[in-house]
């Protein structure tokens, strides 16, 4: 079933059609607030409120734009949290529900694990320092393969915006990368 028939089923008050939206959408808008909050409490909130929202916006809701529409209330709601400066602690290794990543190979070497986990640390960290708008783009494209299309859909900007905020946010990313020595290590490791 597609996004526009599930949303006719919910306008009509079928809450399970609401909760295959839901289901359908939630993990990648999760990821995606993780990212760019860099910490799950804070990501589970965001993603609670956009949901919130689509039930209480529902009538407003077009099927072919809801999944831009999703991502969009997402990122603004990530960034409201972060003004709000709602901050917790966190670790950016933290799955969906809060458990530790493993990372391939953990049993067989423990040393090169905990590296791993550092410069994944490391990673995430620079991916953080990013201002918002350049990381917003680039956990867009990156982590949620959106086109540039869905991205400009998403951010409420036109194609060729998009493009050139991901270029620079590579670029940033990249040149911090280099400056926080991640890089570096890879190649000792």
């Amino acid at each position: 079933m597609d996004d526009e028939d599930l949303l006719q089923r919910a306008r009509r008050g079928d809450r399970e059609a609401f909760a295959e939206v839901v289901a359908r959408y939630q993990d990648r808008l999760y990821t995606m607030a993780l990212r760019l909050l860099g910490n799950s409490a804070d990501a589970a909130d965001a993603v609670q409120e956009t949901f919130i929202r689509a039930w209480l916006h529902i009538h407003e809701l077009q099927g072919p734009g809801l999944r831009a529409w999703l991502f969009r209330v997402t990122v603004n709601c990530s960034r409201d949290l972060q003004r709000r400066a709602i901050r917790r602690p966190h670790d950016p290794l933290e799955d969906e529900r809060g458990n530790i990543v493993e990372l391939p190979d953990a049993a067989q070497d423990p040393e090169r694990t905990v590296l791993n986990r550092q410069r994944l640390r490391d990673v995430l960290a620079v991916l953080e320092s990013l201002p918002m708008d350049l990381r917003t783009v680039l956990v867009l494209r990156e982590i949620n393969e959106l086109s540039y299309e869905e991205i400009g859909d998403v951010l409420q900007i036109p194609v060729g915006t998009a493009k050139s905020r991901v270029n620079r946010a590579r670029l940033q990313f990249s040149e911090a990368l280099q400056r926080s020595g991640v890089l570096a290590e890879e190649g000792t490791a």
